[in-house]
């Protein structure tokens, strides 16, 4: 337990330096580029104070928008509307433009002097031209007045602008059929070549960056997935981080746009919203999995339903209309299933206090920090943060900290509970060979109290002095027992079947050379600072072995059983020899094809096969004698 603890305060450790590593790249990378609002007004912008060399402007605030109107390269004489940048037309409060379907967006510049600039547009989610002091610079799409000819693809793009004075007239034309927000809804920045493309490739090595821990996140459950929790929790995991990586992948339009080129935006869209449902679908699976008593079936079946009747809805969506359904209601799932899971944590916590409040910390972190995100985008230009378009990111990375602190718990957990059930299966093992040896030294005792008291007397102290040994050790742990324990147990074992045989039995001890088959391991002090007394064993390894020698090997003549032990690297070699009766060919073939019927050699091989992957070797010779080898790892008490 001490050990698990440990595991659980380093796991903490690593996780939070993950954290912290990931807010300073983050904040290194953005502070690298100095980006200011441009804080437009009616359209026009003056940046005659503009520091060239390292700031960048975000073209937000207040353009002109001309609905229904595309005349990029000509001058617009009708009055304009003013929409905010970066906005969903489909959210403004002006009712002419919420229904407009294309127009074109216009804003006026004064720079400081004239020279080489660079536009950078990271998504337009709609077809649009782009035009430059009436001058057709580029676009992405086919712009259009009717869903039919439009086109839309997804292109992040940077344009070069050459200025021949400082005053610059920028105009987008845009249509807007198939997706579900029309118009300019994320940042445009606007700076010198060199800084745009410092701040473009920072952005992406950022996003890149999160979309790397996600897939490492993902795959690692996949690489460590224990046999003892049937590995559901891990693949759910995995599938959790895998999607989320797929979902930053496509909102991270930085690196999204690197191999979607030329996809259209519909299918953009949709692989969005399939990649967030299917999020939502794993992490719940996992939270189910982690706490399984925390909700009933009829409640968790319902929210299933929900999450598939929205995947459903994803797929059969081919019009704008019920795209807009579905984009619309995403915030909606989203509540929903965190209701959900926040409901079955704060259930398990009486049981499960230290998973409940990591799944806690990590629900609660994404939802404040992905709700400061959509605060800081849906706020413009009015809030500025270094990490502003990283709140997302930083929560969902606390989110997949938390929980992969909660699948290494329960691995761990699975494993403890693995361990118990062995321990206690070995103690079951050697409850059955015990009650086989005490029943035939009772039969033993009731013979000589009829035949010969005192010899009665000594099988009752040897006895006495056996079952010392035998059960002063809990069946439970066996660290305290030693093979020291293991010969006094023998010894006393070999007195009470010499009282039925007259003496005839004698068992000795060479451990490399050391015999110690006259010492009494118990009050000799000097055998207790060897080696071999400080040797972990399991206890009635060895008593079969000398038992089955003397029930099958006795001849009526005097039996030499001979135990010898010797190091071998981590190992302990043994070898059980005896001068008795020995065994037939077949039978020692049987013995070594793990095909005997009985209870003590099966026992002993299941045993030495969890403990340390070995099984006994017989050699035998009819007449001869039998010998019977095995390794054993090496451990101290």
């Amino acid at each position: 337990m001490k050990k698990l603890n440990k595991d659980y305060l380093m796991r903490f450790i690593i996780s939070f330096l993950i954290l912290l590593i990931m807010i300073m790249v983050t904040y290194a990378i953005n502070k690298s580029s100095v980006l200011r609002s441009a804080g437009i007004k009616t359209g026009l912008i003056d940046l005659s104070n503009w520091d060239i060399d390292s700031e960048i402007f975000t073209l937000d605030g207040e353009w002109r928008f001309y609905p229904e109107i595309l005349c990029g390269n000509q001058t617009i004489s009708e009055a304009p509307r003013y929409v905010n940048v970066p906005e969903s037309l489909g959210y403004s409060k002006d009712y002419n433009v919420n229904t407009a379907e294309y127009g074109t967006y216009e804003a006026q510049f004064k720079l400081k002097t004239p020279g080489q600039y660079m536009l950078c547009i990271p998504y337009i989610s709609s077809a649009y031209r782009l035009y430059v002091n009436n001058e057709y610079i580029g676009g992405v799409g086919h712009v259009a007045t009717n869903k039919e000819e439009e086109e839309g693809f997804l292109k992040p793009s940077n344009y070069l602008i050459n200025a021949d004075s400082t005053d610059l007239n920028i105009k987008v034309e845009i249509s807007n059929f198939t997706c579900i927000k029309g118009g300019i809804t994320e940042d445009i920045y606007f700076g010198t070549v060199n800084n745009i493309y410092k701040y473009t490739t920072n952005k992406n090595i950022n996003d890149i960056l999160m979309v790397g821990i996600l897939i490492g996140f993902g795959v690692f459950p996949l690489l460590i997935i224990s046999k003892y929790n049937k590995g559901r929790s891990g693949y759910y995991f995995a599938g959790f981080c895998i999607a989320s990586a797929v979902f930053a992948f496509l909102i991270n339009h930085n690196i999204g746009g690197i191999h979607f080129v030329c996809l259209p935006i519909k299918f953009i869209v949709k692989a969005e919203f399939t990649a967030f449902i299917v999020m939502l679908i794993f992490i719940y699976a996992f939270i189910k999995n982690v706490y399984p008593s925390g909700i009933k079936k009829d409640i968790s079946n319902c929210l299933i339903y929900i999450d598939i009747l929205y995947l459903i809805l994803i797929f059969i969506s081919n019009k704008k209309k019920m795209l807009n359904i579905v984009g619309n209601s995403y915030s909606v799932i989203l509540l929903i299933n965190a209701i959900f899971c926040i409901y079955i944590i704060v259930r398990a916590m009486p049981k499960k206090k230290i998973y409940a409040l990591f799944s806690f910390t990590g629900i609660i972190a994404f939802l404040i920090l992905g709700g400061l995100e959509i605060i800081a985008l849906e706020m413009g230009g009015s809030i500025r943060f270094y990490l502003k378009d990283n709140f997302y990111n930083l929560g969902l990375l606390i989110f997949v900290l938390c929980h992969i602190n909660i699948f290494l718990m329960d691995i761990d957990q699975a494993y403890l509970n693995a361990s118990y059930a062995d321990k206690m299966e070995i103690s079951f093992l050697h409850a059955q060979i015990a009650p086989h040896f005490l029943f035939n030294t009772l039969n033993n005792l009731y013979v000589l109290m009829e035949m010969d008291l005192e010899k009665a007397r000594k099988l009752l102290i040897n006895l006495s002095d056996f079952l010392k040994v035998k059960y002063r050790f809990n069946y439970k742990d066996f660290d305290e027992y030693s093979l020291l324990d293991e010969v006094d147990f023998l010894k006393s074992y070999t007195a009470i079947e010499n009282l039925r045989r007259g003496d005839k039995i004698r068992l000795s001890f060479d451990f490399e050379g050391v015999n110690v088959s006259s010492i009494k391991g118990e009050t000799d002090i000097l055998t207790k600072k060897m080696w071999f007394a400080k040797v972990k064993f399991q206890p009635m390894i060895l008593q079969p072995l000398v038992e089955n020698a003397i029930r099958h090997g006795y001849k009526s003549e005097l039996l030499e059983i001979m135990i010898h032990v010797s190091r071998a690297g981590e190992y302990l070699d043994f070898l059980i020899e005896d001068n008795g009766a020995g065994m037939p060919e077949f039978k020692v073939k049987m013995l070594n094809r793990s095909n005997s019927h009985g209870v003590g050699i099966p026992n002993i091989n299941y045993r030495l096969s969890k403990y340390c992957d070995e099984k006994l070797i017989f050699e035998s010779e009819e007449q001869k004698g039998t010998r019977i080898r095995f390794r054993y790892r090496m451990e101290e008490v």
